[in-house]
């Protein structure tokens, strides 16, 4: 499946539709209208109509600016104008203002907050304290970040997929792996990103698990591994995403 935008060959759309998302910064349509037949992308890919044959927009839609009433403010009397709800407008946006400080505070407000650091790029960020009580890996600026601490961290017995010790691949390993970067050009097989956007070499995946034969050599064959980023590579083995052999994309 060729990239429409940069026409670069994938061997699946979801491939396609990723390698579009990160190299070119726009996701592709995922849906199609109901109303004109408009292909438009919906990130939760629920959407049944796009924004102008939306029923719920426009004039439908509560929050309008031509929907707004008008009503009496019961302070001072004047004129004001609010989006309808379940309740009545009350008082004026002034008398509001002028009421600050005067009224309970609002439970919503921004409490205390300290500053930590990521704990995998050092980004400083801030947390409530109790929330940094409760993280007892400590906290990071992003999910990303937080896969590659677990995935330079939780390894060994500490790893949900632990199941015994450490395994020696063997010299071929490193033979095979190289070839299998260079067949596949050291591009990641499911979203295409490659080397040099990554900014290192991708990771060679075992579709057949090393540990599932009685000498791992065996997995060592140029069928049973391909190249996946660092991201695909976590989403594989726990098991997320489907990985199939090059020859039966």
């Amino acid at each position: 499946m060729d990239c429409p935008t940069c026409g670069k060959s994938l061997s699946t759309e979801q491939g396609m539709r990723q390698h579009h998302t990160k190299v070119h910064d726009e996701s592709l349509p995922n849906r199609t209208c109901s109303g004109c037949g408009t292909a438009f992308y919906d990130p939760k890919a629920r959407l049944e109509f796009c924004d102008d044959c939306n029923p719920n927009a426009g004039e439908h839609n509560g929050n309008w600016s031509d929907a707004k009433e008008s009503a009496a403010c019961n302070r001072c009397g004047s004129d004001f104008e609010y989006y309808p709800s379940d309740k009545d407008g009350v008082y004026c946006s002034d008398c509001v203002e002028a009421a600050l400080g005067l009224l309970p505070e609002n439970p919503s407000e921004r409490g205390e907050r300290v500053t930590v650091e990521c704990g995998h790029c050092g980004s400083e960020l801030e947390v409530r304290p109790a929330k940094l009580e409760q993280r007892e890996r400590g906290c990071f600026c992003t999910l990303e970040c937080y896969g590659e601490w677990l995935s330079e961290n939780v390894v060994g017995p500490d790893h949900h997929q632990w199941e015994g010790g450490a395994i020696d691949y063997g010299q071929r390993w490193w033979r095979i792996r190289r070839q299998a970067l260079e067949r596949d050009g050291y591009e990641c097989q499911q979203c295409g990103v490659g080397a040099d956007e990554l900014g290192q070499n991708p990771d060679v995946h075992h579709l057949e698990p090393v540990r599932s034969f009685d000498q791992p050599a065996d997995a060592h064959t140029m069928d049973n591994v391909i190249t996946l980023c660092r991201r695909c590579h976590r989403h594989a083995e726990a098991g997320s995403i489907a990985v199939s052999p090059r020859d039966e994309k």
